[in-house]
């Protein structure tokens, strides 16, 4: 089963009739791409700004989602922007849209979402530890954003790998999967976080479905070298260890915020932190004076980051 896009894709993005599409989301730092099984998303403030969908060998449809409409002249971003894309002029007649579909997303995002909310934070952290200098120094790589792949109806906020700056193996890299939580009033109760442990749990001692994720990360990180979308900007091979990290990242929480320390004190004092101890180590991300770099030194644990509180 084809798990992510063809090498044709690959080489029409690098060299081909999509090439200056991925030269404007390289150019435009508010853009992300991430890389699916079928086609490629571009994100922007975190949010699916662009679909480009390969439906034959070489020719493509480019697809922006309707909901993001608030206005009422909804003519001026038609769904299925161009379809059939397979020469330089019809990609260049998407990348006229994106503008205009950036509008759109801001005037839904200032109505719906006015703090930027958990899915632009996800954006930020990920193009912070992937891209220039700071991903150079970061400890982590995100290798997908909302990945969903082989998890069914549950999703990882982000999923990675753990690479120490200074280590040059990129064949025992350890497994890091990724949990937001953005805001205060956005925590969720300890019942819900337990909920998701046990998602996790059902899902790491499933062999099957966590040996295809790690396959995913592979080519993810292949394609993303080869199109320059990650450091270090050449066709990249990773293998994994044993070893797995589960990162909390709860941005923008108060030092005083005693819903999240009961929240800590729970997982700790929890069935489910007993079984996932196992098999994986929960960490919580501390920034890097007030960054969004993902460093191992700012990695805590459960009882350092409760202490803190």
């Amino acid at each position: 089963m084809k798990r992510i896009i063809s090498n044709n894709f690959i080489n029409d993005l690098e060299n081909g009739v999509l090439r200056n599409i991925l030269k404007y989301v390289k150019s435009d730092t508010t853009l992300a791409m991430e890389i699916r099984k079928d086609g490629i998303n571009i994100y922007y403030r975190g949010g699916s700004l662009l679909k480009i969908k390969e439906v034959e060998e070489n020719q493509y449809n480019g697809y922006f989602d309707k909901n993001y409409i608030k206005t009422e002249n909804n003519q001026s971003v038609v769904v299925e922007c161009i379809p059939r894309i397979d020469n330089l002029s019809k990609a260049n007649k998407l990348i006229d849209y994106i503008p205009k579909i950036k509008q759109q997303m801001d005037l839904w995002m200032k109505v719906e979402m006015p703090d930027g909310g958990e899915r632009e934070y996800k954006h930020i952290v990920a193009k912070e530890n992937n891209y220039g200098l700071i991903g150079k120094e970061s400890d982590y790589f995100i290798g997908d954003i909302e990945y969903r792949g082989c998890l069914n109806n549950y999703l990882f906020d982000m999923i990675g790998v753990k690479w120490a700056v200074d280590n040059d193996n990129s064949e025992n890299l350890d497994l890091a999967l990724f949990k937001m939580y953005y805001g205060d009033k956005h925590l969720k109760t300890l019942e819900e976080v337990l909920s998701d442990l046990n998602n996790m749990i059902e899902f790491l001692y499933d062999e099957k479905s966590l040996s295809l994720l790690k396959d995913d990360l592979k080519e993810i990180y292949k394609a993303k070298t080869i199109l320059g979308l990650l450091y270090p900007y050449e066709e990249l091979k990773i293998g994994f260890s044993d070893k797995i990290e589960i990162v909390y990242i709860f941005g923008n929480q108060s030092n005083e915020n005693n819903n999240l320390k009961n929240i800590l004190i729970g997982i700790k004092n929890s069935k489910q932190y007993e079984e996932i101890s196992k098999i994986a180590d929960i960490k919580i991300a501390k920034s890097s004076f007030m960054g969004y770099g993902l460093y191992e030194k700012n990695m805590m644990n459960l009882d350092y980051a409760i202490n803190m509180l």
